[in-house]
């Protein structure tokens, strides 16, 4: 159909096929005998072969992009997991050391400010007693006698307070020992996690959700739509999901808690009342059944995958969290948050956590924590379950022993108990208010609370149950208060009971005992929270971490499987990483100030003044004190010495105190200041350290769950595509080369070569050479028709449908070639790889390797030095895609475009030639 065909042999007259015709004699035997090459074939034949090699050359160049997208995916796999794996062997051990130390740190300065208050009881009473017997004795007669005492005293008090200084100095020796390490690695902590790391730790979690997506979304362009194999599986665990109220159908709160929980927008307000009533035919909820149509809703695409994999996400948190919980109350917390997630799914995991609560496997004391943590989930904003969690573990619990709820109930009702654990004993009514609320549903539960509080349950309606419950938590309480305020009350009063013991509390410590000024509830809750867990705890939560990962990953790959993308529309590692950060900050700033070099240098150094110096401000003040004491003496029982009134008066103590004050060496400050201020900050440090300590711990393991299953997913699906992509273009090269060599072959046939075409009796037809472009491509029509009107001729059968395939197959190359480019140029664009330049630069990606490398000390793959790992693990995939992406799409595009006209050319000129082999029989029968 085109104007540039090569030309023929010319046209014959009409009259031509007319053997009476004069002329056609010599002319037919010139034509019968004459044969030339087609070089018009040839070219176009040569010309189509290496456009279809550029295609060929083009696509496999594609397809060596999706084997080295498998292999990038391999490599960020095992960079995930190695990330994940240097938080929890790095980051994770030392926060927790940290917290260790600081924790200790504040028992140590209890016992400081105890032991300071102490040296200064001991002096003023060891001074006022040696005092009191000189003077009583009658002995002092003259000032000189007076002085000589005074000096003697003095003597003994110098002795007394080195000896108790040098008692406390290893207490204070040791404090400086658990403070160094700590604040050594708070500096290293400041110094490594800047503002460097901190945005190549947010590069990072950006660069594996830009990496998570264009995997995902490469692979939806070129892999096959899923199948849902394991559709039963996911409709099994997420209909478990959806009934959050365990009624075993579906409602409308139930959407809507399932919107919440998993953060579903499409199931929030009326949406969730709209989608009830369109699937729920019988007006009872909807069952399973009718939950396989809900999930096929257009407005709610992927939506089981969606929740499961969040579900699966939440759990490896979790799982995370309970792996790095090594004290008390994380291991407590940490499993209140997996009975919060799993409840409503899976009753069996409940009552196996249950029964290892209740069996004696457990220490009593952490059942009991447990309970306490559940009635504060209870009220969480952040709930992870639509039903009453407390009350399905504690039924579950008290079905399977109830003396063992009732032995932890007594630990909970005691307000001694419940001041050891370190919780604050004001929450003491509301909590056993709860615990009564709930098990006054339950079976047996009275019956329990009965026995466990020694409380009379029967004959009492729920709500007198409850006050009643209550009015005993708040006696205990107050029970405990009251003691604790005498006891401490007391001590203070018994330890500064003389008159130097006081002046010296005044004068060194600001005018309160030490520990009565360092007396911090939230420190002490601190301190005794933080207690290590029992070994027996530990082998629990080691056992209920691996059981909650390897049912997230499980999930994972479920999802995985079902959809074929590794992550949701939504998911971000990089928001995880970013709260992890900010966490991290918190603690670090608020030690800051104490962390810096000169900071700890200046701590050590105030240890060791007070040491040396503290003696000498106590024996100033004691010496002051003397002289006051004697003058007195001297004034009320010798008359032969003159009265100093000025001294003897107590307002000269006073003022001689204050004077005192600034003249001393300030040692002390290191008790009211230093100690004091570090027990004051130190449990806010503790609590942002322990939180920043589970956010990390739950990273790492989502981190490794997810990273694993698309390393183990991901790159065997990459490698069968580009296996599958070479394939399917090499056949199509190996078909259009041998289509192609067919058409050259015909080409010199239909120009005598080969024996030629010989003429037939019937082929006598009348000939018209084509002129114009319609005649044309009538000609081409009809050339791949020609055998439907003259089937007796072999030959020409053959090669008209040979022609007839050529069309059909260039329709069928050019249509595939539109699909390949279009969705090249669509993969391509929706990478978006120009926005995270880790994938697109081997130096930047290097670069940022090694800064981790700075901060997680075990960072890394292998034995692969970080300098290569971005080569080795082919982390560069923006690189790799916009090289080979390029390479792919000229080599393609321009070698199928320029394949498409050659082919369409070959097809007018093996039309012109097959009417050649016409003309020729014409001209073999004419002669």
């Amino acid at each position: 159909g085109t104007n540039f065909a090569c030309p023929t042999l010319g046209p014959l007259p009409a009259e031509a096929s007319n053997p009476s015709y004069p002329a056609v004699a010599p002319i037919a035997a010139a034509m019968a005998d004459r044969r030339e090459v087609p070089w018009c074939v040839v070219f176009l034949v040569s010309g189509a072969l290496v456009a279809h090699t550029m295609v060929l050359v083009g696509n496999l160049s594609t397809s060596r992009m999706l084997h080295g997208m498998g292999a990038s995916t391999n490599g960020w796999s095992r960079v995930g997991t190695s990330l994940a794996r240097a938080l929890t062997e790095d980051l994770e051990p030392q926060m927790h050391r940290v917290s260790t130390y600081l924790t200790e740190a504040i028992e140590v300065s209890t016992s400081i400010q105890q032991g300071t208050d102490a040296v200064l009881s001991a002096t003023g009473d060891a001074a006022d007693g040696t005092l009191q017997q000189g003077l009583n004795n009658r002995s002092i007669t003259t000032h000189a006698k007076a002085e000589a005492f005074k000096a003697q005293v003095m003597d003994t008090l110098r002795k007394t307070t080195n000896d108790l200084l040098e008692d406390l100095s290893p207490v204070i020796q040791d404090l400086v020992t658990k403070m160094k390490p700590a604040l050594g690695q708070v500096q290293e902590w400041l110094s490594t996690f800047g503002t460097k790391i901190q945005a190549a730790l947010e590069q990072l979690g950006t660069t594996v959700d830009k990496v998570q997506k264009i995997f995902d979304q490469v692979m939806a362009q070129l892999s096959s739509p899923p199948t849902g194999d394991n559709f039963e599986y996911m409709v099994d665990n997420t209909f478990t999901l959806f009934d959050t109220d365990n009624s075993g159908a579906l409602f409308a709160d139930d959407l809507k808690s399932v919107a919440d929980i998993f953060g579903i927008s499409a199931l929030q307000g009326e949406k969730a009342e709209e989608l009830v009533k369109k699937y729920d035919k019988r007006g009872d909820g909807m069952d399973r059944d009718e939950f396989v149509e809900f999930v096929h809703d257009p407005t709610l695409p992927g939506i089981m995958s969606v929740v499961l994999r969040t579900y699966a996400r939440k759990l490896a948190d979790i799982g995370g969290a309970v792996k790095g919980a090594k004290m008390r109350d994380e291991v407590a917390s940490a499993v209140t948050d997996y009975f919060s997630l799993v409840c409503s799914k899976n009753k069996t995991r409940v009552a196996w956590v249950s029964q290892a609560l209740t069996n004696g496997s457990l220490p009593l004391q952490f059942t009991a924590d447990v309970i306490k943590d559940l009635t504060h989930a209870e009220h969480s904003t952040n709930r992870l379950s639509a039903v009453n969690v407390g009350a399905e573990v504690l039924g579950t619990m008290v079905q399977l022993d109830q003396v063992a709820v009732s032995r932890a109930l007594t630990l909970l009702g005691n307000a001694s108990f419940w001041a050891a654990e370190g919780y604050d004993v004001n929450d003491l009514p509301s909590l056993l208010g709860q615990v009564a609320e709930w098990l006054a549903d339950i079976p047996n539960g009275l019956a329990v609370l009965s026995k466990g509080l020694g409380l009379k349950t029967s004959g009492t309606d729920k709500e007198s149950l409850i006050r009643d419950v209550f009015r005993y938590g708040k006696a205990e309480a107050n029970r405990y208060l009251a003691e604790n305020t005498d006891a401490m009350a007391g001590d203070q009063s018994s330890l500064y009971a003389s008159e130097l013991s006081q002046l010296l509390r005044d004068a060194l410590l600001g005018g309160s005992g030490a520990a009565a000024a360092g007396n911090d509830a939230k420190a002490d809750q601190s301190v005794r929270g933080g207690r290590r867990a029992m070994p027996a705890t530990l082998e629990f939560a080691t056992w209920l971490s691996y059981n909650a990962t390897d049912t997230a990953h499980r999930h994972l790959q479920a999802c995985f499987d079902f959809t074929g993308a590794s992550s949701g529309a939504v998911e971000s590692f990089a928001t995880q990483v970013n709260e992890m950060i900010s966490k991290t900050k918190s603690f670090l700033n608020l030690l800051a100030t104490y962390a810096s070099q000169k900071s700890i240098d200046r701590f050590s150094g105030e240890a060791e003044n007070f040491a040396q110096e503290a003696v000498k401000d106590m024996l100033q003040i004691s010496e002051d004190y003397l002289d006051m004491k004697i003058a007195v003496f001297e004034c009320e029982m010798l008359d032969n010495v003159p009265c100093n009134t000025t001294m003897a008066s107590p307002e000269w103590v006073k003022q001689g105190a204050k004077a005192f004050s600034q003249e001393l060496t300030g040692a002390f400050s290191f008790i009211t200041m230093t100690v004091g201020e570090l027990k004051t900050i130190l449990p806010s440090v503790i609590d942002d350290l322990k939180f920043a300590k589970k956010g990390v711990s739950s990273i790492s393991n989502t981190m490794d769950s997810v990273m694993t299953v698309l390393g183990l997913k991901a790159p065997p699906l990459f490698y069968k595509v580009a296996a599958v992509y070479k394939a399917v273009w090499i056949s199509y090269f190996v078909f259009f080369g041998l289509a192609t060599l067919l058409m050259l072959f015909y080409g010199f046939w239909a120009s005598g070569y080969f024996s030629g075409p010989e003429a037939t009796p019937e082929e006598e037809q009348f000939y018209e050479a084509p002129q114009t472009i319609g005649d044309k491509l009538r000609t081409c029509c009809g050339a791949f028709g020609a055998c439907f009107s003259g089937c007796e001729d072999s030959h020409l059968f053959f090669w008209s449908m040979v022609l007839l395939a050529e069309l059909l197959v260039l329709v069928l190359f050019v249509i595939s070639v539109g699909i390949c480019v279009v969705g090249g140029i669509q993969a391509f664009l929706t990478a978006g790889c120009a926005q995270v330049y880790i994938l697109g630069d081997e130096t930047i990606c290097t670069s940022a390797m090694e800064i981790l490398r700075t901060f997680l000390k075990s960072f890394g793959v292998d034995q692969t030095p970080i300098t290569d790992m971005c080569a080795q693990e082919k982390l560069v995939t923006c690189g790799m895609i916009n090289e080979s992406a390029l390479h792919a799409l000229v080599m393609s595009i321009v070698g199928g475009v320029v394949a498409s006209l050659l082919s369409l050319q070959m097809v007018v000129e093996s039309a012109i030639l097959h009417e050649r082999a016409r003309y020729r029989k014409l001209a073999q029968k004419a002669k």
